[in-house]
């Protein structure tokens, strides 16, 4: 009995893994119970040189989620990037292993920069100049700064 469960399982987690899409997957990626890819990259965000909230629920609630172009690689009910709080820890969980962009996130949340003056963008204290193509990773630290005026 030990033996068909544990066949079972090893089963099962075999057609969770998620598909790699050739060219465009991660090496490795952080793994869930549920066989999803998930990691946390963190984004800290500041807005007229002050520290603003990241906002919570990206890619939940429905006004926090303007883009719905990646929603069959993840769960129902959220976007394959999205925040549960405003600590800024980004949750990246999806059932295909695919790259996934900064800009992608700000695509999901609906936030245009490209209205604001002097926006920088930092990832492990390293300037990215094309931050809508910077893939995340696993522990990312990333700043987004900006402003209004």
């Amino acid at each position: 009995m030990v033996i068909v469960i544990a066949i079972g399982i090893a089963v099962f987690m075999t057609y969770q893994q998620p598909k790699a899409l050739p060219g465009n997957a991660y090496a490795n990626p952080p793994m869930d119970a549920m066989g999803m890819m998930h990691f946390h990259p963190s984004l800290t965000l500041v807005v007229d040189g002050k520290p603003a909230p990241v906002p919570a629920q990206i890619g939940i609630d429905p006004t926090m989620w303007q883009n719905h172009s990646l929603d069959l690689y993840g769960m129902k009910g959220m976007a394959p990037l999205h925040t549960h709080d405003t600590s800024g820890t980004i949750h990246v969980e999806s059932y295909a292993n695919r790259y996934y962009t900064f800009g992608q996130l700000l695509d999901i949340w609906g936030l245009d920069l490209s209205a604001y003056k002097q926006v920088t963008v930092t990832v492990n204290g390293q300037p990215v100049s094309d931050y809508q193509n910077y893939v995340l990773n696993d522990g990312d630290k990333i700043i987004l700064s900006f402003n209004t005026k």
